[in-house]
């Protein structure tokens, strides 16, 4: 089985819609926030964590009994709620999330999520059972697997997005055409992305393009009076340009990991330490967004039935000639080309790089300990035998 997730926007509601869904949400906060009482309160006396089987029933009577507000919220949502906060505690406690959960203003709670209950989807509208409320959404493509569960979300510019997780069979996914192709791709500060051939990717930059009108109206923002309108103005301003940033780096990043999917299939790419990255660059590589760009690739390589590599980390792919494997001892990031000492070749940093992640990734797919030079000697070896 295999599980998608379709994301639609939902059309802009009237001033009353909009003011029942702003209840909504508040009232889903109030849930979650009275939930985060209650583990606080219940550790604080047992010294130990409340089950989310409990919670959930707590929870649940409570919503019958005492809060009659919060039937607007479906009981399959609250349990979502209490899972969700079950799922954050676990995550601190694997050490995945640095923070445990904890209270949340209502304006900062932006979902509710449906399980099998509580909504009708119709189409493109859906109705929100317990508000006898309807949306309708740009179905911009349709639904094609078993609906799992639905999410309304609201993001911070103030439009909503209905996201749908459905489960389908792998055998209706399309499988792209074999090429018989490989290629290996090296990641840059400069160039995007560097092709074992010399084909450069260059990245549309997103964050440093907008750099002056995000700065402009951030100062815009700090300048306004708290609780004005004009503060919530500049603030929707600003988070339409974050959003908008955002969907220009996503569009591209989906676009060029297609294309190299549909020409290839066997793709290539090291493996970066992004943390002792972003303490050298910082925000240019939030710009440029590599683990991101490298999980769709991934994603879309398994969907697709194409081979992705990720070579060790440690592989000096840089140093290392291309053509005899010769491995230099230094090799600052201010040479940009340098010629091999003992075969005379001359390279292109960028371009030597990828050939040797292609050579490392291509020798045995699935390990990446491979030496570029150990493996050039094996090649040579071979032919001499030959």
């Amino acid at each position: 089985m295999q599980t998608l997730t379709y994301k639609y926007k939902v059309y802009k509601q009237n001033r009353n819609h909009e003011r029942r869904l702003q209840e909504w949400f508040r009232t889903a906060a109030w849930i979650y926030n009275h939930a985060i009482a209650l583990h606080k309160r219940y550790y604080r006396i047992y010294h130990k964590s409340i089950s989310v089987y409990r919670l959930q029933s707590h929870l649940l009577k409570l919503r019958k009994s005492t809060y009659s507000q919060w039937k607007a919220i479906g009981s399959q949502s609250v349990q979502q709620i209490c899972e969700r906060i079950n799922n954050g505690y676990k995550n601190f406690f694997n050490r995945t999330a640095k923070h445990l959960p904890t209270f949340k203003n209502w304006r900062k709670y932006r979902s509710v999520t449906f399980k099998q209950a509580g909504y009708t989807l119709n189409g493109n509208v859906l109705t929100v059972n317990a508000l006898k409320l309807r949306l309708k959404f740009h179905l911009s493509r349709s639904i094609d697997g078993k609906v799992q569960t639905l999410s309304i979300k609201r993001d911070a510019a103030g439009d909503y997005w209905i996201i749908i997780a459905v489960r389908r069979n792998e055998e209706s996914s399309a499988r792209k055409p074999m090429t018989g192709k490989t290629a290996g791709f090296d990641f840059g500060m400069k160039h995007f992305l560097t092709q074992d051939n010399g084909t450069r990717i260059e990245s549309p930059l997103a964050l440093f393009n907008h750099l002056d009108e995000l700065r402009r109206k951030s100062r815009n923002l700090s300048r306004k009076k708290k609780g004005s309108n004009g503060r919530n103005k500049a603030k929707l301003s600003l988070a339409r340009l974050h959003r908008k940033i955002s969907n220009i780096r996503e569009d591209f990043q989906w676009k060029t990991a297609i294309r190299i999917v549909s020409e290839y299939d066997v793709i290539c790419l090291e493996t970066l330490n992004m943390k002792a990255m972003q303490k050298v660059w910082g925000r240019k590589v939030n710009d440029l967004s590599f683990t991101s760009f490298v999980s769709k690739l991934s994603w879309l390589c398994a969907k697709y039935g194409k081979k992705f590599v990720q070579i060790n980390k440690w592989e000096a792919s840089s140093k290392t000639c291309s053509s005899c494997g010769y491995r230099a001892e230094k090799m600052p990031l201010n040479i940009r080309k340098w010629t091999c000492p003992e075969c005379g070749t001359h390279h292109d940093r960028d371009i030597n790089a990828a050939k040797n992640i292609l050579r490392v990734g291509t020798s045995t797919p699935g390990r990446d300990s491979i030496n570029p030079a150990m493996q050039v000697a094996a090649d040579d070896a071979r032919i001499s035998l030959l």
